[in-house]
């Protein structure tokens, strides 16, 4: 059997102590006693282990305590699990089973006690476990007995190890599983406990990070800095445990049904929890760059655009390196709930605001932060900030407890994405009757489980005054088109006059508000087409730099039938210049900020924005528009809508505003080649509570 490919080894022990403190051998593929025996804790690390746990192989041995411990080797790296005898023990005359399952396609390692799964760890960099002898030996401490040891090909699932225990030990010893969801409010915590919770104490540290967690409540914690004390807290909690790298790591009181091994492993990883059967979140500990010091460029005077400039070379940079990999690993798998937690290290664009720049710590500054404005964009909601809006009331500071003198600032963070769950609570912790653990505060987030709203579709379609690619002029066929789609919304481009969004209100039986580009019914403009009761808001003419005139007209859509008495939802239609000239390509970015000085004033919670930009996906005007607050999703489809019958560039859209208020559920451009030169969009989504 090949060592470089999945298998799982177990084997039953009995051991009675007292027991020498040299890590006597239970297992190896490999010469385990001939290095010496060293004391690992430092900072980044903790515990005993052998020197030789970094020749290729593995080997499962006896912590003086009477734990079991395991390690893995390949010859550069080494992997290293030390639990306690609390949880994990081996030494009081009973027999036990301890063992792990490679599991290569999914990248970890499973580890196991009596049937229960302890721990999983990421296999990131570490080769094959074959040895130079291959032969494996057992252990011979005096008192030890050694039965039914089993190598078997592939990684045996947990329910099968649990099941197999209680076969050959009896029922009453096999494992209770991992609890399951009651449906309660979930409580997720953030928090970087600062060299493996030990700053306090080896062993006090540790229980005051313990203490934190069980009487916050906690059912998941996203951990930084765990370095080597995760299986200490995880024992002592009766968590599972997730180790992604020495840094990051994923406590959960539910099940691990799956890990995510996305980005570099330092500084991202995550996991998806199963709450109860057809109820899962995908949850990821994060951290990312320690440098720039903030407070230090203050105190040297450096302006906002400075901090910016600096912090977006390192943490902006990263953020935007591991939202690129995550948001195309979420497209598959958009419905499940998306937490991430972690120490950013960074400040928020949420609290460096106008209203807060008079606070000290602001020193005037109105900083737009890089990595807090790429977790928005990218539909994150900042639990804290959503549940404490004002900055200056609720600081939120998390950094730092241990160092009051330091720059203050919020720098840890729970996010939100995705999924039908309402952020009901959220705090920062930092308070411990015999002292806080750790330099960095906590951020504790509940989330409560909602029933999902409708849906709202959505489409934009410039029609081409009726005139499609076969020369004629047919309404019926237009009114087809939408008709089928059954949209709640229309906004429709290139309308010849009033008459015709008429036509085509009789037509679809949607009734009609139309947008003059030249102030008169008689001539061309837009139209918006509703299901809705719908309020006027306004039409506003756009700069051009060509013959034609531009306008955006806006509308107040009462949505209270799909949810609730008093929801609405702003709607603009619009078309932009369209020329290849710098004339036309200026005015449409001179577009952006007339619709939001025109249209966009008191905005409701919902807003959508629908039109031919005539601009493609990454231009400069879908860039401003992306700063001011729209959202454009792709849902990783080719998106051409202009050119038809082929189709090659999109320049047709609906956007979203804000993001965080909404989940997308579908985008498509509809295959319509002849009706006119453009293909409608369509975009489903629903709100968010």
């Amino acid at each position: 059997m090949s060592l470089a490919e999945s298998f799982t080894f177990r084997m039953l022990v009995r051991l009675d102590g007292p027991l020498p403190g040299d890590l006597p051998l239970l297992a190896s593929n490999k010469a385990w006693e001939t290095e010496e025996v060293r004391d690992y804790t430092t900072n980044n690390s903790y515990g005993l282990g052998r020197e030789s746990g970094v020749l290729p192989g593995f080997a499962i041995s006896i912590l003086p305590d009477g734990a079991w411990t395991w390690n893995a080797g390949d010859g550069r790296r080494r992997l290293d699990h030390r639990p306690e005898a609390a949880d994990q023990g081996i030494a009081d005359g009973r027999w036990h089973e301890v063992g792990f399952a490679v599991d290569r396609e999914q990248g970890v390692v499973h580890l196991f006690h009596d049937g229960l799964r302890v721990a999983l760890y990421d296999l990131r960099g570490l080769g094959s476990l074959s040895s130079e002898s291959q032969a494996l030996r057992l252990g011979a401490v005096p008192g030890l007995e050694i039965a039914d040891v089993r190598l078997e090909e592939g990684a045996v699932s947990a329910s099968k190890v649990s099941a197999s225990f209680g076969e050959r030990l009896g029922e009453e010893r096999r494992p209770a599983p991992r609890a399951t969801w009651d449906g309660r409010p979930l409580k997720v915590l953030a928090w970087n406990i600062w060299h493996g919770g030990r700053r306090k104490g080896v062993d006090e540290g540790v229980q005051r990070v313990v203490e934190v967690i069980q009487d916050s409540g906690a059912d998941i914690v996203l951990m930084q800095e765990t370095y080597g004390s995760g299986p200490r807290i995880s024992g002592r909690l009766g968590f599972e445990f997730f180790l992604r790298s020495s840094n990051l790591s994923i406590l959960s009181r539910y099940p691990i049904q799956d890990v995510h091994r996305l980005g570099d492993g330092f500084r991202f990883g995550g996991a998806t929890i199963e709450l109860r059967p057809g109820v899962r979140v995908q949850v990821y500990s994060l951290w990312i760059h320690h440098l720039p010091d903030v407070g230090k460029a203050l105190e040297e005077g450096a302006t906002a655009e400075e901090l910016v400039r600096e912090d977006a070379k390192t943490r902006g940079a990263e953020i935007e390196l591991i939202l690129a990999e995550l948001l195309t690993h979420l497209d598959a798998s958009s419905a499940v709930p998306v937490l991430i937690g972690g120490d950013f290290n960074s400040g928020s664009h949420l609290d460096w605001t106008d209203q807060a720049a008079h606070l000290e710590e602001h020193r005037g500054r109105v900083v737009p932060w890089p990595v807090s404005l790429s977790m928005a964009r990218a539909g994150f909601v900042d639990t804290f900030r959503w549940v404490h809006p004002d900055p200056v009331v609720a600081r939120g500071h998390t950094w730092s407890p241990e160092f009051p003198e330091s720059h203050p600032d919020r720098i840890d963070y729970v996010y939100a994405s995705h999924g039908d769950w309402s952020v009901i609570d959220s705090k920062v912790l930092a308070q411990h009757p015999r002292g806080w653990p750790s330099d960095h505060a906590a951020v504790l987030s509940t989330l409560e489980l909602s029933e999902p709203l409708p849906s709202l579709k959505v489409m934009s379609y410039n029609i081409h005054y009726g005139v499609g690619m076969d020369d004629q002029r047919d309404l019926e066929r237009i009114a087809a088109i939408i008709s089928a789609e059954a949209p709640d919304l229309v906004g429709l481009q290139e309308i010849g006059n009033k008459a015709m969004a008429d036509e085509l209100s009789r037509l679809t039986g949607m009734p009609a508000v139309f947008g003059p580009s030249k102030g008169s019914d008689d001539a061309y403009g837009d139209a918006i087409l509703s299901k809705h009761p719908l309020e006027w808001v306004g039409n506003v003419a756009l700069p051009t730099a060509s013959s034609s005139r531009y306008q955006a007209m806006a509308v107040d859509a009462d949505v209270s039938a799909l949810y609730g008495t008093g929801a609405k939802v702003r709607f603009i239609n619009t078309h932009f210049d369209w020329t290849d000239s710098i004339g036309s390509q200026e005015s449409r970015r001179a577009s952006v900020n007339v619709i939001e000085r025109g249209l966009c004033d008191e905005l409701p919670k919902l807003a959508i924005l629908a039109g031919d930009l005539n601009a493609q996906p990454g231009s400069l005007p879908l860039t401003d528009l992306d700063q001011v607050g729209w959202h454009l999703s792709l849902l990783g489809q080719p998106m051409a809508t202009h050119g038809a019958p082929n189709p090659t560039q999109q320049i047709d859209y609906v956007l979203l505003r804000p993001q965080s208020n909404w989940r997308i559920l579908d985008v498509r451009v509809l295959d319509e080649p002849v009706a006119s030169g453009h293909y409608p969009v369509v975009l489903t989504a629903r709100p968010v509570r």
